[in-house]
């Protein structure tokens, strides 16, 4: 079975410039905030486009005191302004338009009904949009305009223990951002692109037709040349196995928790942003998320202690939310994020896996000056990353179907696809290998990853 991007597919209120499948980082979609720890929201610009238009950012869409524009899937729609009373319901949202709800939103989005604007698919009995193969709408993880999306995945796809996997007979497609019917030959695809493993792509590489600085990996396709990946054998690791904590939650998973203990098998959760050992108010999660986090860390200490590559040290903990699930400082008067961010547990920031440091804590991994000003983002190699290590992290949070995006630097982001991709071909990874919910940004595309993350990376988790 091939899993699907989720963040990619599901609801995505876009708050400015292109989306190219990678969402923004808004912990939930209440205020359309992204993560950046010091960053800020886009300013809006002007609102000209009707519901049910083509849109890029949040920016374009018309809307009103009460109900404000919002770009959700490339697509221009409302925010109603009370909980859904029930799906499809025309509580909170104007004429024209029903209100549907998302996870962890107060409230709801206003949808364009099909009868009442341009919708090429047919229209179901409520009046909401059932997409086909001509449809002008946007196929998203709502009943709304897909047709066989359940349990929030998209069409032709359903929920499998790792996330959204494609129903059978379909596959995922080379940019990981829906299920397709498999090609059969390479008559069917374009251009130079080739017929592999039923999906259409360019044709597998060979020891010597990647570019200087790639390498030809196992699966066809030219990754970033890492040098050798860390020599097994694989050891036996899994959860409940030895030190190895469950990722599982059974109950009261939404409650939020400290991490107990602080210092636990593969992680420590220390004091930063004006916390003490005696009061880490910043550093409250969802039970779930803890288990997950705590998982993975585990997970990374047990496969990894003959590496020798790294500084070796526990993975370190950082911002999360405060304990009534507000943002971090906003107990002292100084929210240290932007408003939809770190709230209700389900964010936590984290530092990078490290080599030539003492310690894997919060710090930059990269050059990050240039005329003399801090630009906040990496502006040369990051040095001082242990891809290897981070990748293997980031590849165990996979494991969870709740998992939303990790955010990473955009000169980080392609040298920890390319360890999962080497990782993944040696053995030591099974989850987070035929699709990632990695996000990252190479050059500013406004979408909210290009600056705060070059001294670590960012973990949401949606809940169930």
């Amino acid at each position: 079975m091939n899993r699907v991007l989720i963040l990619s597919l599901c609801l995505a209120s876009v708050a400015c410039g292109d989306d190219d499948g990678r969402d923004v980082d808004a912990g939930d979609l209440a205020d359309g905030g992204v993560d950046g720890g010091a960053d800020s929201a886009p300013d809006a610009g002007p609102t000209s486009v009707a519901p049910g238009a083509a849109c890029d950012c949040d920016s374009e869409c018309e809307g009103t005191t009460e109900n404000p524009g919002l770009c959700v899937q490339g697509i221009c729609m409302m925010r109603a302004t009370a909980m859904c009373a029930s799906a499809g319901s025309s509580e909170g949202c104007p004429a024209g338009s029903r209100c549907w709800g998302l996870t962890d939103v107060e409230g709801g989005i206003c949808w364009p009904d099909c009868d009442a604007h341009t919708c090429a698919g047919a229209c179901d009995s409520d009046g909401s949009c059932i997409a086909d193969d001509t449809s002008t709408c946007m196929e998203s993880c709502s009943e709304v305009c897909s047709e066989g999306a359940t349990d929030d995945c998209p069409a032709h796809s359903h929920m499998g223990t790792e996330g959204c996997v494609c129903d059978e007979g379909f596959v995922v497609n080379a940019e990981r951002t829906a299920c397709i019917a498999p090609c059969t030959m390479d008559e069917e695809c374009s251009g130079e692109q080739v017929c592999r493993d039923g999906v259409c792509r360019a044709p597998p590489c060979t020891a010597d037709s990647c570019d200087a600085g790639l390498i030809c990996a196992e699966s066809g396709d030219c990754v970033i040349d890492l040098g050798t990946p860390p020599p097994g054998p694989v050891p036996t690791c899994a959860a409940g196995m030895g030190d190895v904590p469950d990722w599982r939650c059974t109950s009261d998973c939404g409650t939020l928790v400290s991490f107990d203990p602080r210092a636990g098998y593969g992680y420590e959760d220390y004091p930063l942003n004006g916390e003490t050992a005696a009061n880490q108010y910043r550093s409250y999660v969802r039970r779930d998320v803890a288990n997950l986090i705590a998982y993975a860390a585990g997970m990374v200490a047990c496969q990894t202690g003959a590496w020798t590559a790294g500084n070796g040290g526990d993975l370190m903990l950082g911002d999360m939310s405060e304990a009534d699930g507000a943002i971090p400082g906003t107990s002292v008067g100084s929210p240290g994020h932007p408003a939809g961010t770190h709230v209700n547990g389900h964010d936590l920031d984290i530092g990078y896996y490290q080599t030539g440091t003492a310690d894997n804590r919060l710090r930059p991994v990269c050059d990050h000056m240039s005329g003399g000003a801090d630009q906040y983002h990496c502006v040369g190699a990051p040095t001082l990353l242990d891809p290897w290590r981070t990748a293997l992290f980031i590849g165990h949070l996979h494991v969870s179907p709740q998992l939303r995006v990790i955010g990473v630097d955009g000169k980080v982001g392609p040298l920890v696809e390319s360890a999962m991709t080497q990782l993944c071909a040696e053995g030591w990874l099974t989850t987070g290998c035929s699709s990632r919910s990695v996000t990252y940004e190479e050059t500013d595309m406004g979408r909210g990853w290009y600056a705060f993350h070059h001294h670590h990376l960012h973990v949401s988790v949606s809940s169930p």
